[in-house]
């Protein structure tokens, strides 16, 4: 059996530089992000030095990126209701890093669910109030210890 050839994508990123991507290793959002309707291939990066976030970076733009974590690391009772099959797709959630409070906040009122198998990506926005879109998740003071 011949071994098939997959076909690989220069970006340019802010953050890492310039990567290359492997084709299969892109999510595709039918819809667009919130606020980013227009941007429907994304990349997800995995980096040592800021884990345990990991960078949803847009390959229409790889000028757009979004720090993402595990919901649950915010919040262990996190649901997100039974839009989400957890076998089959994975969640993460926005990260805001730092306001002038340097209150680094998460979006878990709308979630960004990726099909594992599928790679292709949505948003939800749950319905519900339970979920905030400024979830606190780790405070920074401005003096050191």
């Amino acid at each position: 059996m011949e071994k098939q050839e997959v076909s690989k994508l220069k970006i340019k990123t802010l953050h890492f530089g310039e990567i290359e991507i492997e084709n299969d290793k892109i999510f595709h959002f039918p819809d667009g992000l919130l606020g980013f309707e227009n941007f429907n291939n994304y990349v997800l990066i995995n980096h040592e030095e800021t884990a345990p976030l990991r960078w949803l970076i847009s390959i229409d733009d790889p000028t757009i990126g979004f720090p993402l974590i595990n919901p649950w690391m915010v919040d262990i009772k996190y649901n997100p209701g039974k839009s989400i099959n957890l076998e089959t797709e994975a969640a993460f959630v926005v990260i805001t890093l730092g306001n002038k409070e340097r209150v680094m906040t998460a979006n878990m009122k709308a979630p960004l669910v990726l099909g594992v198998e599928t790679r292709e990506g949505r948003q939800i926005v749950m319905s519900s109030d339970k979920y905030s879109t400024k979830q606190p998740v780790i405070h920074t003071s401005s003096e050191e210890v």
